[in-house]
């Protein structure tokens, strides 16, 4: 392999010849090994975000002539290139470094820079004229600002595809709630015998839950909403020019069909990473409840001669190398551990917010990678839960109805005609015989 020899701030360093990354981020790739582990190109929606914030400020840059017109028009050509053709080869730096996302703002500018000079000025990577990373392509915002919009636009595109998915599984618990409405099944409290119910109203109970799940993700997801472009460093007014501050939210919805606002304060966006941690908050809590969710439609479909077998799920994948006919659950399986490498992820988000310093925290990186993992863990989970499993359950009507007839809700019965005292007297003076207290409660029907 040939090299060619860039110069940042440290000193002369070799680069591949035709690499279209420089300097910062070789020195990157020489510091954080990623052998094995996630690179910046494994998150096409960070990088997305991170493109139309320079195609945005591309944008407002040439329209105030801080920039010239051309070459303007030429980073923001180049920067909607890679978004709608993305090559996650073009960003090969380890997914969280130090520096507070330094070497990921870094690669994208390098990139972008080497882009427009080949493709518009027949110039060889590195060259970096006429667009320089700093000076052109990082104009008028540092990482800081740049990078947090950025997170806040792929946190809130993943977010919605959750909430899509989530959608999916709503349809699929009313399809149920249709199909099994008028059939009963036997509650349980305490994993004992309880009182008669609906299949309808349990499924009823579940689905009311998903949709309050998804209100507070909608929610969250619109926090993200309010952006800080325009912050620069650490939101002090005055380092990027006025017009640039002024026009840049507006910019920003028209390069991505938003609806983007100007966060009320700077200052908290530079120390605090609240809106993602607020949606990472909604996240575990989601994924705690399909975590129940799902090991309670596993239990009730266990058996199937010897568990509770109040359900049948659909037959998927063999469940045994050694005993033949086995069909385990392997869907709701898959949804638990989704939820519980999500929740796993969801900690690292906790974990790095309370971290941060004084006027910068320096976890972005961490923050937004295990943020948007724990989203897309979720995503794939439900989607496969709602199609492959939900959807298809079908009730065993048998062991439903033995439930039923029950001894607790035949002496729940006679509660209600007789009064708790004189019920549990009964029931101790039959020895709690099914047969003979549903004779019993035959004979007050008779009488009535």
């Amino acid at each position: 392999m040939t090299f060619r020899t860039e110069t940042d701030g440290i000193g002369p360093i070799p680069v591949p010849e035709n690499a279209l990354y420089g300097a910062q981020t070789q020195r990157a790739l020489n510091l954080y090994p990623v052998a094995g582990q996630k690179t910046l190109g494994d998150y096409p929606a960070l990088v997305k975000g991170l493109l139309a914030v320079k195609a945005t400020a591309a944008r407002v840059n040439r329209n105030h002539g801080e920039l010239d017109a051309v070459l303007g028009m030429n980073i923001e050509i180049v920067c909607q290139s890679l978004m709608e053709d993305f090559s996650p080869a073009l960003f090969p730096v380890h997914a969280f470094h130090g520096g507070g996302g330094i070497s990921t703002n870094m690669n994208l500018n390098e990139v972008v820079a080497n882009l427009v000079n080949s493709k518009f000025y027949n110039q060889p990577p590195g060259s970096y004229t006429p667009a320089h990373p700093n000076d052109h392509i990082n104009l008028n915002h540092s990482t800081s600002d740049a990078l947090q919009t950025a997170c806040h636009l792929a946190a809130r595109a993943e977010g919605l595809s959750l909430i899509e998915a989530m959608h999916r599984l709503e349809h699929a618990l009313k399809c149920l709630q249709r199909q099994h409405r008028g059939q009963q099944k036997i509650a349980r409290t305490c994993l004992q015998d309880a009182v008669a119910i609906d299949f309808a109203d349990f499924w009823g109970g579940m689905l009311a839950s998903v949709e309050s799940y998804r209100d507070k993700l909608t929610r969250a997801c619109d926090g993200l909403l309010a952006v800080n472009l325009g912050a620069n460093i650490i939101g002090r007014a005055g380092d990027c020019s006025p017009a640039f501050a002024a026009e840049c939210i507006e910019a920003l919805n028209q390069t991505t069909s938003g609806h983007y606002t100007r966060h009320c304060n700077f200052y908290q966006c530079s120390q605090s990473l609240d809106a993602q941690v607020a949606l990472a908050a909604e996240v575990e809590n989601l994924a705690g409840f399909l975590v129940k969710m799902a090991k309670d439609i596993r239990l009730m479909a266990s058996g199937p001669e010897t568990g509770l077998a109040e359900i049948v799920l659909p037959a998927v994948q063999p469940g045994s190398s050694a005993m033949p006919g086995k069909v385990n659950p392997t869907i709701p399986e898959f949804m638990v551990q989704c939820a519980m490498q999500s929740i796993g992820h969801c900690t690292t988000v906790k974990l790095s917010h309370g971290h941060g310093e004084l006027d910068y925290t320096p976890w972005g990186m961490l923050v937004i990678t295990n943020l948007l993992d724990a989203v897309d863990h979720l995503t794939k989970g439900v989607a496969v839960f709602a199609d492959q499993c939900v959807i298809g359950i079908r009730l065993h009507p048998e062991t439903n109805k033995q439930n039923v007839d029950s001894l607790i809700p035949t002496v729940i019965e006679l509660k209600k005609r007789l009064g708790y005292k004189e019920t549990s007297t009964l029931v101790k003076q039959l020895n709690s015989d099914k047969d003979a207290l549903k004779a019993y409660l035959i004979s007050l029907t008779v009488d009535k």
